[in-house]
């Protein structure tokens, strides 16, 4: 509670500081009490003050207090002096204190209690140490909309008294939650045991929780260092001649408390009077830090790049750990700039590194900037099994959507997902991007209808392309069918996702497709990573076989060629363009370079290749004038070896005709 000061007048002549006191301590504890004594003499003016530690015991005095010793006293509330600040110090008429007469006390009885439990009030404090001594005064501070700080101070009278309580209240609960004792210190002392406690400026980034514990520690040491000047100015033992002045000290100082939404106020302007530093540059924020990394280690290596004000690494307000963030402040803009500019190297070894991690530097930034700067981050669906992509086309019961299904559809519905969930416990399943399974499916539904009906919901799109469409039937086939009936669901598998996607969102559940009763259920495929390894190194190993038997079988016709690096097309009816083909029986082979012809006026055109002017069987020049034998039609000819390694080759059921329906092979290099 604020302590109160009370204007006592009609006061005899010989009125005492000491009886003066035993007058109003009769009702309650005194923080002060004094008359005013005529200059150089021990008559008294016939005034005097008393401060009350705590304000309803001087609001009980005002009314109970009398007399002094018979003669009726004057009791009213002191108010506060008003000083003119301009007037110089070297004019007579000033009164100053001599503070070089002035001791301070080196032990206070006075306690901070931190993580007190919002629902502790400051009686139940005073309840609390009552039991260790006199409790002189108990305050909670608060924030500005009124809500609790979560630490208070509490004074004893007595030293002792506040070293036995502490001692004992020190980790035990009050109000049902841990508190931690200790001694309040002054303001200038926290200070100088926090060389890191720098103005808030530089907490560009941080939380606000974190801000908001810093600025307790702040409250909590100024209220302290004012406090202490309290108690100093009651213990110092004050000269005649300078009693008025104390007095208006004295006066000062309680009227301070008993405003403390005042006080704050005047804290919480001074904050934003404070210079700010980010707008010039010297600061940085780093982050990619190690949590094991201390602030020692990181000032040795950003002083490679200028002298440093300041680093601080940002702790979480609850765990005191660090947040693997920090600022840091350089004397001068150039540093700061090189450092960002060496932690942007992206070589291999660049970069700045600290404990084995490469640091993120960049300027930091005001807290309104760095608002401005905030944007709401889209979820961007991640990972290779496509999760996402499991709820597509889910119908859950009592859902618009499910309006009009009917039940045994629903029941459908709820045993695929379970068994989609089930499935998908299992890492090595994913959901495919492309591949759709479409249950809920008559049984006159083939693969001709399924692909149609996919086409039409893809309708007006270009470039539609299903690489599969199958419906799947039993392995017994029916009397006089080559399949099996039906199984009532299908598999669909397009180029592009867009258009998979489209499909399911046309077909799910559309009652138009099959009638209400039956309507389609379509999801995305679940798909197996191990099955589909297995099925592509079995495609592998028939493109080897399919490869080796084209080998054999180009050897045993007389094909021969320099190697197999299988960089050729299998069952291609024409060789691509511009590519050359390998071997005599080619025949001719034109120029791809197109050929122009300079006209007169200076313009070019391609020059027109006529027809070949040679024809008929090729004469060469050692030939000219003989006589061509002619060759018979019915000649037989010679059998070689190529064509007894062919027919060796031969199956033994395998007729001389039947070797020719190979599919005709073209070979590139």
């Amino acid at each position: 509670m604020p302590a109160q000061t009370i204007f006592v007048r009609s006061l005899p002549a010989s009125a005492s500081n000491q009886r003066l006191e035993e007058i109003f301590s009769e009702i309650g504890p005194i923080k002060q009490c004094f008359v005013v004594k005529e200059k150089g003499t021990e008559t008294c003016r016939g005034f005097g003050y008393v401060t009350y530690s705590i304000e309803e015991d001087a609001q009980r005095a005002l009314k109970e207090v009398k007399d002094y010793d018979g003669q009726r006293l004057f009791l009213s509330v002191a108010k506060k002096k008003i000083r003119d600040k301009k007037k110089t110090g070297g004019s007579k008429n000033i009164v100053s204190l001599k503070l070089s007469g002035f001791r301070k006390k080196q032990q206070k009885a006075r306690l901070i209690i931190r993580n007190l439990s919002f629902k502790c009030s400051e009686d139940d404090l005073k309840e609390v140490f009552s039991k260790f001594g006199t409790v002189l005064e108990a305050t909670i501070p608060l924030k500005d909309d009124g809500k609790m700080r979560g630490f208070a101070f509490v004074m004893l009278k007595k030293v002792p008294e506040a070293a036995k309580a502490l001692k004992a209240m020190n980790l035990k609960e009050i109000k049902g939650r841990q508190v931690a004792v200790d001694w309040a210190v002054p303001r200038d002392k926290f200070i100088a045991t926090q060389k890191s406690s720098i103005a808030g400026n530089f907490y560009a980034t941080v939380k606000s929780q974190s801000e908001d514990e810093d600025d307790s520690v702040d409250q909590a040491s100024e209220e302290e260092e004012e406090d202490e000047d309290d108690e100093d100015d009651d213990d110092q033992s004050l000269d005649e001649d300078d009693n008025e002045s104390v007095l208006d000290s004295n006066e000062e100082q309680d009227e301070s408390d008993d405003e403390p939404n005042s006080k704050s106020a005047e804290i919480k302007t001074s904050k934003k009077l404070l210079p700010s530093d980010v707008k010039e540059g010297r600061t940085i924020f780093i982050r990619n830090l190690s949590f094991d990394t201390e602030e020692e280690g990181l000032e040795e290596v950003l002083l490679q790049y200028g002298e440093l004000n300041y680093i601080k690494i940002v702790l979480h307000p609850d765990t005191e750990h660090s947040k693997g963030c920090a600022f840091a402040q350089f004397k001068t803009k150039e540093a700061a700039d090189k450092c960002i500019a060496a932690a942007q190297d992206e070589a291999e070894n660049g970069g700045i590194r600290v404990d084995g991690r490469k640091l993120f530097i960049m300027a930091a930034v005001s807290r309104e900037d760095a608002a401005k700067l905030k944007v709401k981050k889209v979820k961007v669906e991640t990972g290779t099994r496509n999760l996402f992509l499991a709820r597509e086309g889910l119908i859950r019961a009592g859902t618009k959507a499910a309006e009009g299904v009917s039940e045994a559809d629903m029941i459908k519905r709820t045993r695929f997902e379970e068994v989609k969930r089930a499935k998908l416990r299992d890492l090595n399943v994913f959901v495919s991007r492309n591949r759709l399974c479409v249950h809920n499916l008559p049984k006159s539904v083939d693969n001709k209808k399924l692909k149609a009906l996919c086409l039409q919901a893809n309708k007006g799109s270009k470039g539609v392309h299903i690489t599969e469409c199958r419906v799947m039937y039993n392995k017994k086939p029916q009397k006089g069918q080559m399949m099996g009936q039906s199984l009532g669901y299908g598999f669909i598998q397009f180029r592009e996702h867009e258009h998979a996607l489209s499909t399911l969102r046309h077909l799910n559940n559309n009652p138009d497709i099959f009638g209400s009763h039956k309507r389609p259920i379509v999801e995305f495929s679940l798909e197996d990573s191990r099955k589909l390894k297995i099925k592509e190194m079995r495609q592998q190993r028939n493109k080897v076989k399919v490869l080796k038997m084209t080998s054999s079988v180009c050897l045993s016709l007389g094909y021969t060629y320099s190697s197999l690096s299988f960089s050729f097309l299998l069952f291609s009816s024409a060789p691509p363009k511009n590519q050359k083909k390998d071997g005599h029986f080619s025949g001719f082979q034109t120029n791809p370079e197109v050929e122009h012809v300079n006209l007169e006026n200076g313009k070019k055109r391609k020059k027109v290749l006529h027809m070949p002017s040679h024809r008929g069987p090729k004469i060469r020049m050692r030939d000219k004038g003989k006589q061509q034998a002619p060759v018979s039609k019915n000649t037989r000819p010679r059998s070689n070896r190529r064509e007894r390694q062919r027919r060796q080759m031969e199956k033994p059921t395998q007729s001389r005709n039947q070797v020719s329906t190979y599919p005709v092979v073209h070979f590139y290099s």
